[in-house]
């Protein structure tokens, strides 16, 4: 039995004018090769086509990908492979590509930021995605109200938060909103390693995001950082973080 699009997590854009806003907000020009996850039904692969020097796409339903391509977009080649699976960093490299777009599915948000930043490699600039609103809020922390992403991010790239699209711009119509946000890379890790060790030690800080920092390191490491042991993790900044993290690792 075929599994539907609901089934795999799809829901897709259709709305034209929030189709509008958010290629506007990716800021697309001649000299982008964008890298699109999911090209779905092309909705934003015919937007994006005609605006930069070449697409490629990663879409893992085959009647999907045959069906954007039989649009005869002509800057556009797509794999039919699992973004999840694929060597990003070797994809960035060979076709020069230098932003990353999509329409993401909710229930793998997470997987798919956490390899975007493991494998962040130039020339790769800029990635604008589409989430779940409540997924996107866990992103743009607010001063003294940052989340493990954020802090996870932020080590790497910039947050830039972008508009809310209703869910009644999606088919099928899913039970929220959606959001749109671009992430642009300011210092790419060192090794993909780099990127699992302060997400392992953002994990360990946020277990309990309601219980004061000291409940998760000795008083003597917060006094040396300057940090009140009072504070909970969502208070600290990136750079608390960091220092602690420096400390810590070298035990």
């Amino acid at each position: 039995m075929q599994k539907t699009y609901k089934m795999l997590g799809q829901n897709f854009l259709v709305d034209k004018e929030a189709v509008k806003r958010f290629i506007s907000f990716c800021n697309l020009s001649r000299k982008d090769i964008v890298l699109e996850i999911g090209v779905g039904k092309g909705v934003l692969t015919k937007e994006i086509g005609p605006t930069v020097t070449r697409t490629f796409g990663i879409e893992i339903d085959p009647t999907l990908s045959n069906e954007v391509l039989s649009f005869s977009i002509s800057n556009l080649q797509i794999f039919n492979e699992d973004f999840l699976k694929i060597d990003l960093k070797k994809y960035i490299q060979e076709y020069k590509i230098n932003k990353i777009i999509g329409a993401i599915p909710y229930y793998i948000s997470s997987p798919i930021i956490h390899k975007i930043m493991r494998e962040i490699i130039s020339p790769l600039q800029e990635i604008c995605l589409i989430t779940q609103l409540e997924f996107a809020k866990k992103l743009i922390g607010k001063e003294r109200q940052r989340s493990y992403f954020t802090n996870f991010i932020e080590r790497y790239a910039r947050i830039i938060p972008g508009e809310k699209i209703e869910k009644s711009s999606f088919n099928p119509t899913p039970k929220v909103d959606s959001y749109y946000f671009k992430i642009k890379t300011e210092h790419n890790p060192e090794d993909s390693s780099e990127v699992v060790k302060w997400s392992r030690f953002l994990h360990y800080v946020f277990m309990t995001p309601r219980k004061k920092i000291n409940k998760r390191f000795e008083n003597k490491i917060l006094l040396e950082s300057n940090i009140d042991p009072n504070l909970r993790p969502e208070n600290l900044s990136l750079k608390e973080l960091e220092y602690i993290y420096n400390l810590t690792s070298k035990k």
